[in-house]
């Protein structure tokens, strides 16, 4: 089902913007960024937004326009949101792998604005020593566990809770609470129905009553032709009404990467090859599944939503229509983008446009692997300017001894 989001480039654009950049190349178009914060700040009012920019740190400058807040977890992130002039009030410290060093490193640079999360009782300890050495109140939402390896169960949160209230360097402000991505509305439901549940606990315990909850809902992106979640307004409409059961906190606010930044994005990759190989059709392209990333894909199994922009009738390839597996530049029989995709008269230089990647492609993949190069970077402002973050950049200097 297609998405109601109005922004979408014109096939036309991406391939001016990669012929001038080479290929493989990303584009991400800030508009989408701006349409779907806007719709959701329309669509579910009761809740403020943040942008976890694991999902993509290239828009981050332009999501912290939009954003309440931003979720980064390494000093590398937040170094990132500094360069680009994040407010650093905005920013929330999470992740599991806080060190006295890291933390010390962040705090240099926020001087104790910001929030931090506590995912362990050394976390406690490293915020607490620091805050105390620096002689700064640091605010802090303890995070509570799914069962996963993030965050806390309940009676260390309560242990941790003890002691962040009775100290004078941290300020307990709420609940962190994330279980994963693409969520099905009824787990949301029953997600909710907990917090409710966990927020009479600390009433009635600590005497806690309306602290904040930072929720992460883990929304679902129709990512393949043959989803048949809801479209965005439509789950993010279902949402909010699920939000209204939620009592306790006296603010929510949600997190989300892939949601917010998956539509914004696309891919583009060249045909360099055609081959046919017994009884099957092959393209391959100079991009590869180490820059292409769809959750849920299976070997190419699914069916992204892809453009094909041929160079025309003069050029050497196929005549007709038949079906391919689109393969990348890996020498691995694990990379394979796509299969049974229909195309007619493909010619070796076409280029194929996929879209919907905005969300973790351009950081997720095994960029290093058989040393290829890292691909072309392309934003589109909000005004429509054209912005070329990152030209094709080798990788080899990494794959070898550092000179």
């Amino acid at each position: 089902m297609e998405t109601k989001l109005e922004t979408k480039l014109k096939t036309n654009e991406l391939i001016d913007i990669s012929r001038e950049s080479g290929t493989p190349s990303y584009v991400f178009d800030m508009r989408s960024i701006m349409e779907i914060l806007e719709l959701c700040k329309k669509a579910a009012p009761s809740a403020d937004y943040c942008y976890a920019m694991k999902a993509n740190p290239f828009i981050v400058k332009y999501a912290s326009e939009f954003a309440k807040r931003i979720e980064v977890c390494s000093p590398g992130e937040y170094e990132i949101c500094v360069r680009e002039g994040v407010e650093l009030e905005k920013i929330i410290v999470s992740g599991v792998n806080k060190t006295v060093a890291s933390i010390d490193r962040i705090l240099d640079y926020s001087k104790g604005k910001g929030i931090y999360t506590i995912e362990s009782t050394l976390h406690y300890e490293i915020l607490e020593e620091l805050a105390a050495g620096k002689n700064l109140k640091l605010k802090v939402l303890i995070r509570l566990t799914n069962g996963s390896q993030f965050g806390v169960s309940k009676q260390e949160y309560f242990d941790i809770l003890k002691k962040v209230t009775e100290s004078d360097n941290l300020e307990f402000i709420g609940v962190h609470y994330f279980s994963g991505t693409q969520k099905k509305l009824k787990k949301i439901e029953k997600e909710l129905i907990m917090l409710t549940e966990f927020a009479t606990e600390l009433k009635e315990k600590f005497g806690i009553e309306n602290p904040e909850l930072e929720y992460g809902p883990g929304l679902c992106v129709n990512y393949f032709e043959t989803d048949n979640n809801m479209d965005q307004l439509s789950e993010l409409t279902c949402f909010e009404e699920l939000l209204k059961t939620l009592n306790g906190y006296s603010k929510v606010t949600v997190e989300m990467g892939r949601f917010i930044a998956s539509m914004c994005g696309y891919f583009v990759t060249k045909v360099i090859d055609i081959k046919h190989n017994e009884d099957s059709n092959f393209l391959i392209v100079d991009g590869g599944i180490h820059q292409l990333n769809y959750y849920g894909q299976m070997v190419g199994m699914k069916k992204p939503f892809i453009r094909h922009y041929s160079l025309g009738d003069d050029i050497k390839g196929d005549v007709g229509e038949k079906s391919y597996t689109v393969c990348g530049s890996l020498c691995s029989l694990n990379d394979v983008i796509v299969r049974d995709l229909s195309l007619t008269d493909v010619k070796y230089g076409d280029y194929l446009i996929f879209e919907r990647c905005g969300a973790y492609s351009v950081t997720e993949g095994m960029a290093l692997f058989l040393s290829r190069e890292l691909p072309a970077v392309t934003l589109i402002t909000v005004d429509g300017e054209k912005k070329l973050l990152r030209r094709i950049t080798e990788t080899n200097i990494f794959n070898s001894e550092m000179k």
